[in-house]
């Protein structure tokens, strides 16, 4: 696979004490030295948003990436934070928007979505459709961990036909996830479905931002420029967003 100038992680939880991901500035500074290792050159910090718990605004978000960002600097580390959040689909999701109380991908019009690993298809595509008629792209996260999907990859297929994008994990490529999402990941990479890959790190020492085997196994497997598309072009969407 020919080497690409940026490497882009849509699904990080990178920021300190903000969720159950990096639980301080020192944690979140050893991630990005690994994320650096690895090749990647700008990761989209995500920490959790989830109805009827305390969670990070905006504002909080941004603080923290320049915290980080600073202190990362000083090492000498220089992959690129933009604000973001990984939001756990409730109905009252457009009220929390409009009042400025969630963080979009880099403030575009996408948006991470994620859904408890047994919510039927049904319920999965009734609330992508409202996401939808907000005005927003929907980016399903870790596609791979639906039950609904790993029972029927068309599912999948449809959910993308309908406007929603498809994120994948490392872990799904690497087979940490299990042979039953190794396979299915398998499918969704075949068929050119899957929009963009994420660590959906935790940490520094488990479930840490490193994609070097992942992009082994996809130099070997698929097509160099689909692979450019999904790790790379497609994520440059959200760092620049256009009018």
């Amino acid at each position: 696979m020919k080497r690409m100038d940026r490497i882009v992680d849509i699904h990080c939880h990178i920021l300190p004490g903000l969720d159950d991901g990096s639980e301080s500035l020192e944690e979140s500074v050893e991630m990005l030295r690994i994320a650096e290792k690895s090749g990647i050159t700008d990761i989209i910090a995500t920490p959790h948003f989830k109805a009827g718990r305390h969670n990070p605004d905006p504002d909080t978000i941004s603080g923290k990436i320049r915290e980080v960002q600073r202190e990362a600097q000083k090492r000498g580390i220089s992959v690129n934070l933009y604000p973001g959040s990984e939001i756990f689909f409730f109905s009252e999701l457009e009220e929390a928007l409009q009042s400025h109380r969630i963080c979009t991908l880099n403030h575009s019009p996408y948006v991470l979505i994620e859904f408890s690993p047994g919510e039927p298809y049904r319920s999965i595509r009734n609330a992508l459709d409202q996401v939808l008629g907000m005005e927003l792209f929907p980016i399903i996260a870790h596609v791979e961990r639906y039950g609904c999907v790993l029972d029927d990859w068309q599912n999948a297929e449809a959910l993308r036909d309908m406007g929603a994008r498809l994120q994948i994990n490392v872990s799904g490529i690497t087979g940490r996830a299990g042979a039953k999402s190794r396979k299915l990941t398998g499918i969704l990479l075949g068929r050119q479905l899957v929009g963009y890959i994420g660590t959906d790190a935790h940490g520094s020492r488990a479930r840490t931002p490193d994609m070097r085997k992942c992009l082994k196994l996809l130099g070997r497997r698929y097509d160099a420029h689909y692979i450019e598309e999904i790790v790379c072009k497609n994520a440059l969407e959200l760092l620049e967003p256009q009018e």
